[in-house]
């Protein structure tokens, strides 16, 4: 998984909307120290063998962490920005506990995938259970938008990548926006550039 890669080793991360701990699994392998955030306390009682702490509760209500701030190397969110009410207000809440040369990882699904794209033309937009018209999304996003997310709450986003057909196929990384499924930014505070 890229989100693995992009973290890297030794480091403290913050993971958003962790669910049932999957990528907290994977980090411990990598000798990472990962708090969780997650809403869905039945997910909670797996990802707590994962996790070195839990909190549970929802993003966007959680006011304060029980982390002094610049704590986190890395800050995660896997699936989790597309299923609030306002992403941007949690990006930025959460942005004073990024240390200085700290990093914010995103995974957005690319709502301007082909599939999408000749559905609307045929007059679709069916909500499904899964996927990329998930019935519990509330924001989709395309890969400008996702973008325009970071860039609107203060980060700079310095590398844009994809899963899907358009990171696996070399004439399709030319239409990333075609063939993307989900969109991965690395962003950085641009605060912390200024420090």
């Amino acid at each position: 998984m890229k989100i693995i890669n992009y973290v890297g080793m030794n480091k403290k991360v913050l993971d958003v909307g962790c669910a049932s701990g999957y990528l907290a699994e994977r980090l411990k392998k990598n000798e990472c120290y990962v708090v969780g955030i997650e809403i869905d306390e039945a997910a909670t009682k797996t990802a707590k063998q994962f996790c070195d702490n839990i909190i549970v509760g929802d993003v966007e209500q959680l006011n304060e962490l029980p982390y002094p701030s610049k704590f986190f190397d890395v800050i995660v969110y896997s699936d989790i920005l597309e299923h609030l009410k306002r992403p941007d207000l949690v990006l930025i809440k959460f942005k004073k506990y990024l240390a200085p040369k700290g990093c914010v990882i995103a995974s957005i699904p690319n709502v301007a995938r082909f599939e999408v794209r000749l559905k609307l033309l045929l007059g679709k937009f069916d909500y499904t259970d899964t996927g990329h018209l998930d019935v519990t999304h509330l924001r989709f996003f395309t890969i400008k938008t996702a973008k325009q997310l970071l860039e609107s709450t203060g980060y700079k986003v310095e590398k844009v990548d994809y899963t899907g057909l358009a990171s696996r196929i070399s004439v399709l990384k030319l239409f990333p926006t075609l063939f993307a499924n989900q969109i991965i930014l690395i962003a950085k505070s641009i605060e912390s550039e200024t420090q």
